[in-house]
């Protein structure tokens, strides 16, 4: 027999979309959430875990900036290495904080449960429950028992394989694969973006964490890989063989390899249904560029909290809230994610066609290497960014 929950509103996911939410609404005074997972905080996800300017100007309205900035690791510079070996390193103020996805979705966690939210780990959604057109609630298994939560909204920001009703459109993806290593030598402050040619027109990364940990990855068409031979390890132990070997000779691995494919978009539709909307990489709120989709996860968690309160509150009608939700998310995310698609293909263009060695040689001229910063970082992360300051 099925255990029976009753919530008014139950969040599936609690990654950057779904702590967010939660987060949201706890600020609305919003009482009676539950927020499910799979896992149990903290725990690792495959994920660069950088978090950009604009992730950190959100955080602020969640009151999380300064914990973020104290807990995390401060990059303020980017050396992109061309498919020929070029570098091309490029400053900014404006940086981003290295915070692993084990701390930062936990701190969103401890927010939202803080304040009165409940959670519920180790529950693997299986299907929404629906009466007529309407979703009523969420089934799934915890602890090996079956289990029903009835909600009066449901927030579905459970990634790229949702339980949401299935988007009609094709699928495409980015598969990723990546590690972790201690004693590696890096740049203090410093990320590296490498366009090596086996994942072109997509690349390879590391991230310092803290001072003595990096992480290490690539990012690769789906239809490439397939072309390749399919297996995205052995392409991975290529990419740190070239790239990294020396570096990794006297450094220590930790854990072990994880990977996943991302679906993105540059699209936003198909976020709403009687009772559910859906948030984050469930929408496939991601850049096409690259999959990078923190900001959007966040941004839209607030968007998808703010309408389920207003509904819950009786602020508004359901009909009403879930326009707003969607015209927020078209307004805050189609310019970023249309022009991350005209980015990334400008830079995969340039990868193809040799124009990024090219751009190593040519911004040597200050001005042209803050352009650079500029259109590069639209481009890779699928947001737009303010100008960069003067370095």
């Amino acid at each position: 027999m099925s255990q029976k929950l009753v919530t008014k509103i139950a969040i599936v996911g609690a990654g950057p979309a779904g702590g967010a939410a939660a987060a949201a609404l706890a600020q609305r005074g919003v009482g009676d959430v539950l927020l499910l997972d799979r896992g149990e905080p903290p725990r690792d996800k495959t994920c660069g875990s950088a978090l950009s300017p604009a992730t950190l100007g959100v955080l602020r309205g969640l009151g999380l900036r300064d914990e973020v900035e104290r807990l995390g690791y401060p990059a303020r510079s980017l050396l992109l290495t061309t498919p020929a070996g070029r570098s091309l390193h490029l400053h900014t103020r404006q940086g981003a904080i290295i915070l692993p996805r084990r701390h930062f979705d936990e701190l969103l966690v401890r927010r939202a449960t803080s304040r009165g939210v409940g959670f519920t780990g180790s529950f693997r959604a299986t299907e929404l429950i629906r009466h007529g057109p309407r979703v009523r609630g969420v089934r799934g298994v915890h602890q090996g028992r079956p289990v029903e939560v009835a909600a009066d909204v449901v927030l579905c920001a459970d990634g790229g394989h949702s339980i949401f009703p299935a988007d009609p459109r094709p699928e495409p993806a980015i598969v990723t694969v990546m590690g972790w290593w201690e004693e590696f030598p890096f740049e203090p402050h410093t990320l590296e973006m490498i366009f090596d040619r086996r994942l072109s027109p997509l690349y390879g990364w590391m991230f310092p964490e803290t001072a003595d940990r990096v992480n290490i990855g690539i990012c690769v068409d789906r239809e490439r890989l397939r072309r390749c031979g399919g297996n995205v390890r052995d392409l991975f132990a290529g990419f740190l063989h070239a790239r990294f070997r020396d570096r990794l000779r006297n450094a220590r691995q930790v854990g072990r390899l994880q990977g996943h494919p991302i679906a993105y978009t540059s699209i936003v539709r198909d976020l709403t249904t009687p009772g559910a909307l859906r948030v984050g990489e469930a929408a496939r709120l991601t850049s096409s560029a690259t999959g990078e989709g923190i900001f959007q996860a966040v941004q839209s968690g607030i968007y998808a909290g703010h309408a389920a309160a207003d509904v819950v509150q009786g602020v508004r009608g359901e009909e009403e809230a879930w326009q707003r939700y969607r015209a927020a998310c078209r307004k805050r995310f189609t310019s970023g994610l249309v022009g991350g698609l005209v980015g990334g293909l400008a830079v995969r263009a340039a990868v193809r066609g040799g124009l990024l060695d090219a751009a190593a040689v040519i911004f040597g001229d200050p001005r042209l290497r803050r352009l650079a910063t500029r259109v590069v970082g639209s481009g890779l992360t699928g947001t737009h960014l303010p100008p960069p300051e003067s370095t």
